[in-house]
């Protein structure tokens, strides 16, 4: 199968503690935009037992067209879809044509969990940016936790493995 690896779903908190490169979708709030540099600062307070929420420079400037001055709002929520990259580290241009066509083919890739690393300073290049809509965010975030939690499950029971990728790779 070709195409762009499919990304995984998380937390904004989470993102820090992800491999570079990793993509993800996560959803958060507009706190800013910056117009110079087409960065967006999005934040969402998960989990609450911190006193401040967590938040993320995303830079949309690969889909800026698509953006609506109403996403752009501050206190709107927003789905991303996006790569991890090291704040400290440049950051890569390109379009999202040059993202589809440089993914590695999908087939020969395995399926695991999200690579944890120690914490650090990261943004996010978005590759899709859209409107949540009206979300009920405690349904969200309780949804969410449990499929993270079902998944870790299947990972540490071996299910994951051994049923799901013979399922991807049949002649395995």
């Amino acid at each position: 199968m070709n195409g762009p690896r499919a990304s995984i779903r998380v937390f904004l908190c989470d993102l820090p503690s992800l491999a570079t490169d990793t993509k993800v979708r996560f959803l958060g709030c507009v706190r800013q935009y910056d117009v110079n540099t087409g960065n967006l600062i999005l934040e969402h307070n998960y989990p609450r037992s911190k006193k401040e929420a967590e938040s993320v420079s995303v830079d949309v400037n690969a889909v800026l067209e698509d953006l609506t001055s109403e996403q752009l709002r501050v206190g709107a929520w927003l789905n991303v879809i996006g790569y991890i990259r090291d704040s400290d580290a440049p950051t890569p241009s390109f379009s999202s044509s040059q993202l589809s066509s440089s993914q590695p083919n999908e087939a020969s890739e395995t399926v695991t969990a999200p690579v944890k690393v120690t914490p650090r300073p990261v943004h996010i290049d978005a590759v899709m940016v859209f409107p949540a809509g009206a979300i009920a965010l405690g349904e969200y975030e309780r949804i969410l936790r449990n499929a993270q939690d079902v998944e870790q499950r299947m990972r540490y029971t071996g299910w994951f493995e051994t049923t799901f990728l013979r399922e991807l790779k049949p002649n395995a």
